[in-house]
C-alpha cells in the first residue's frame, strides 16, 4: 500500500489549504475535501484515511459531523485543532511538520495491524562487484533468521528490477523498497537510486520523492541515519566490496549506538574502498569473505535470538512508538 485516499475535513479554508497541501506532499489521494460548515453526512466508503482539523464549541463539543466520523468510520483518523496556531509561527510549523510526519506513516501504521516490524535490521552496503558478493552471501544463510535485510546497492535505476529477480535467488525473498512496507523478519528489501527511501519511526518505509542526498544514489549513510534512530543496538550494518567511501559515517553511527558493523576483507574485494574506509573508522569488529561473513551472522543470530516464550512474544509484537 502506498498511496492511499484521503478525506480532509476542516473549519477554515486557510486549514483546507495548509493541510491540502500536507497530504500532497505525503504522497497520498485528496477524494474528500469538505468544510464543517458545508458538510452533511461524510462518505464512509473509498476513503482510506481521515484527516480532520477543526476547533470545539464553548462547551467542549465536537461539530456533528466530526462526532459522525468518529462513531461510524473503521480507517485511521488524524484528529487536532490548529485554531489557536497563528500561520507562520514556530508552533504552526510545529504542527504541520507532526501532521505531514503522521500522514508519511499511515499507510505503515495500517499495515502494520496486519504484519509485524521485525526487531532486528542488517543493512547491506555495496557498490562495484556487490550485486556478486551479496548474492553468495545470502544464498549461504540459513533460512528464518528473523532479521530484516535492507540491500543499499549503487547500480544504475534501470537496473533495480534486475537485482531483485538476482537477489530472490536465497532464502531471503527480495522485494522492491515502497512506501508504507513493513521490514519484515526474513526479508530482504532493496532500495532504489532513483528516489529516497527512509524508515520511519514506525519500522516501516516512507519514499518522499526526493532524491538522494550527497555522491552517492542510494546512500548507505543517509539511510543508516534513519535506520539507527529507530533501530539503535538491535542494527547491524555489512559493508561488502565497492568504490567510494559511502558507509564510513554510516560505520561509526552504528557503532556508537551499539550496533554491529562488519566488512569484507578487502582481498575477497573486486573495489576495496568501502571495507577500506569503513575499517580505517576503527568501528568493524568481523570482518570476512561473503561466506564467512554469513556463517558468522548465522552464528550471531542465534546467540542473540530470544530464548524465553516471553522475549520471543515481545521481538514479535514490539509495543507501538
Amino acid at each position: 500500500m502506498a498511496s492511499l485516499r484521503i478525506g480532509l475535513l476542516v473549519d477554515t479554508p486557510l486549514k483546507r489549504q495548509y493541510l491540502t497541501l500536507s497530504v500532497r506532499e505525503a504522497g497520498h489521494q485528496l477524494v474528500v475535501n469538505q468544510l464543517v460548515s458545508d458538510a452533511t453526512e461524510p462518505p464512509l466508503e473509498g476513503v482510506d484515511a481521515w484527516l480532520v482539523d477543526t476547533s470545539l464549541s464553548p462547551e467542549g463539543e465536537a461539530p456533528a459531523v466530526v462526532d459522525t466520523l468518529l462513531e461510524q468510520v473503521r480507517v485511521p483518523l488524524i484528529v487536532s485543532d490548529s485554531s489557536d496556531y497563528r500561520p507562520g509561527s514556530d508552533e504552526h510549523t510545529a504542527w504541520l511538520k507532526r501532521t505531514l510526519m503522521k500522514l508519511r506513516q499511515l499507510a505503515g501504521d495500517i499495515n502494520l495491524q496486519t504484519v509485524p516490524r521485525a526487531s532486528r535490521l542488517w543493512v547491506l552496503a555495496a557498490s562495484t562487484g556487490g550485486p556478486a558478493a551479496v548474492k553468495t552471501f545470502l544464498s549461504q544463510l540459513p533460512p528464518a533468521l528473523g532479521v530484516a535485510f535492507v540491500y543499499v546497492q549503487h547500480i544504475d535505476a534501470n537496473y533495480t528490477g534486475t537485482l531483485v529477480k538476482m537477489m530472490s535467488q536465497s532464502p531471503y525473498p527480495a522485494v522492491l523498497a515502497s512506501a508504507g512496507a513493513v521490514l519484515q523478519a526474513d526479508r530482504l528489501m532493496i532500495v532504489s537510486a532513483g528516489e529516497r527511501v527512509d524508515i520511519l519511526e514506525n519500522g516501516t518505509l516512507g519514499v518522499p520523492g526526493k532524491p538522494w542526498s550527497g555522491p552517492y544514489a542510494p546512500s548507505v549513510d543517509e539511510l543508516v541515519a534513519n535506520a539507527a534512530r529507530v533501530y539503535a543496538d538491535k542494527l547491524g550494518l555489512i559493508v561488502f566490496t565497492g568504490m567510494g567511501e559511502d558507509g564510513a559515517c554510516a560505520a561509526r553511527l552504528v557503532r556508537r549506538q551499539g550496533g554491529q558493523v562488519w566488512a569484507q576483507t578487502p582481498d575477497s574485494c573486486t573495489s576495496s574502498s568501502m571495507p577500506d574506509s569503513a575499517l580505517a573508522t576503527g568501528c568493524v569488529s568481523v570482518t570476512g569473505t561473503p561466506s564467512q561473513l554469513a556463517e558468522q551472522l548465522a552464528r550471531h543470530c542465534r546467540a542473540s535470538a530470544p530464548n524465553t516464550i516471553e522475549e520471543r512474544q515481545t521481538h514479535e509484537h514490539p509495543a507501538a512508538h
